[in-house]
């Protein structure tokens, strides 16, 4: 697992455990904060933030990490401070990074929304085998068998409430769901899979219309209130437009997309700069991939326009 740099604030018993330290983010809840960038070797794949709530004597686990190893090291920590309360793991979304650990935090109850779990069993070799790819050196985090342990307790719907979350459902393509959380007590919504660090999202394995589509629909969310603050897949809490500031990069991009395809560009050559886009949110690492599947996606819509 990850070194125990940063333990130190940690009691002597939580200090032991292996793993990134637990830190505080709102009142009654915690946060594992995630590694910038893709899984490697050496962020073993944590990648992703993690939440933690508490309820009573209940924690509710808002991820679970990108490995079985990871989810020991998290019981480990959670049995120094809590010793045994009960757990709740949610899964938020289909991505191995976010629902992996959960094998590895033994018998708890394992939460999703229907059609996260459904992608799950759909989707989840693949991106393990991905996965496993990416962390090299350090892919015996995922164990010698199979890491998937998909949901047994599973929400329909497009909106709820499970414990201390009120949750929505919203589609990152149609073969992607993600669900977004809103903590009642802090008032900070999470919304991984539609935003991340501020700079320009990760558009990777999404229909970035539906993408663009999902985040505008942040702000309406029915029964959230405003303002709040938003946490994305990494980096850290954002103001309330954040979701306003990522629907824009999108919409540049698929303007200045089906701007470069007018002028008959090849679109090899990735723009620096979107107008209207902050020059720090295009600095991102994955504007270049964004704009490469941009590309991809807009040009059979455009030959379709040009054939009428």
């Amino acid at each position: 697992m990850v070194g125990l740099a940063g333990l130190a604030g940690l009691a002597p018993a939580e200090a032991a455990c292996p793993g990134p330290a637990l830190q505080p983010l709102g009142p009654g809840l915690w946060w594992w904060p995630a590694e910038p960038g893709d899984s490697d070797a050496h962020n073993r794949g944590h990648v992703a933030h993690l939440l933690l709530a508490q309820e009573g004597p209940r924690l509710w686990l808002l991820g679970s990490g990108p490995s079985p190893a990871f989810g020991q090291a998290l019981r480990c920590q959670l049995q120094a401070r809590w010793g045994p309360a009960p757990l709740v793991v949610i899964s938020p979304w289909p991505q191995p990074e976010s629902v992996l650990g959960v094998a590895g935090l033994g018998a708890v109850a394992h939460w999703a929304h229907a059609e996260v779990a459904r992608q799950m069993a759909q989707r989840c070799a693949g991106c393990v085998a991905r996965l496993q790819a990416r962390l090299g050196a350090s892919a015996s985090d995922l164990g010698p068998g199979d890491p998937v342990r998909l949901p047994d307790q599973l929400l329909h719907g497009a909106a709820g409430q499970l414990g201390p979350w009120r949750w929505w459902r919203l589609q990152r393509s149609p073969e992607v769901t993600v669900t977004v959380w809103w903590h009642v007590a802090s008032g900070i919504a999470f919304a991984p899979g539609l935003l991340g660090d501020g700079r320009a999202p990760d558009g990777r394995d999404a229909d970035l219309q539906d993408l663009a589509q999902a985040t505008a629909a942040l702000p309406a969310l029915p029964g959230l209130p405003a303002p709040v603050r938003w946490l994305g897949a990494q980096g850290g809490l954002q103001d309330g437009d954040a979701p306003q500031l990522a629907t824009a990069y999108w919409q540049a991009l698929d303007l200045a997309v089906n701007q470069a395809l007018d002028r008959g560009d090849s679109g090899e050559q990735t723009p620096a700069t979107l107008p209207g886009v902050a020059a720090a949110v295009t600095a991102g690492p994955w504007h270049a991939l964004n704009w490469q599947r941009a590309w991809r996606q807009a040009e059979p819509r455009w030959l379709q326009r040009s054939l009428r």
